[in-house]
């Protein structure tokens, strides 16, 4: 019984591993892909992309812990899940911003508002659920 109880332990212990493991290099993997891509876009020097990396980490850790934490809700309030997605990312440019120059910064917020609106469903998405708030001033949308 008590080889049998042993047994399971390892073997969860195995998988969890394996699970930890796994989804360590998909972490790597999408970092790697948006660092090269940052790179070849904003013709990144190899200090500034080595200076970008944490950065860039540490947003793609915060967003998937969000996602996980919405994904156990059943109802969703949709605003402030926008809402702290939109905080995110802007933490995420102020950061970038102390590595980037100001064209850099600029295409690539351009580039991800692009990818945003051509993909209306992505949780990257802009808000389009009341006031905005631009270098203008408020947006209000109606």
């Amino acid at each position: 019984m008590i080889r049998k109880c042993l047994a399971c332990l390892l073997f969860l212990s195995l998988v969890l591993s394996t699970f930890v493991f796994a989804q360590d290099e998909d972490l790597e993997s999408a970092l790697d892909y948006k660092i090269n891509k940052m790179q070849r876009e904003l013709k990144l020097t190899d200090p500034q992309a080595d200076a970008i990396r944490p950065i860039i980490k540490d947003y793609l850790i915060k967003h998937a812990e969000i996602l996980q934490e919405v994904a156990g809700e059943g109802v969703v309030d949709h605003v402030a899940f926008k809402s702290t997605l939109k905080a995110l990312k802007e933490g995420e440019y102020r950061k970038l911003s102390k590595v980037l120059s100001e064209d850099q910064m600029k295409k690539w917020i351009d580039k991800e508002n692009l990818m945003a609106a051509l993909n209306p469903d992505s949780p990257e998405s802009a808000v389009d659920d009341g006031v905005g708030l631009t270098a203008d001033g408020a947006n209000f949308k109606f």
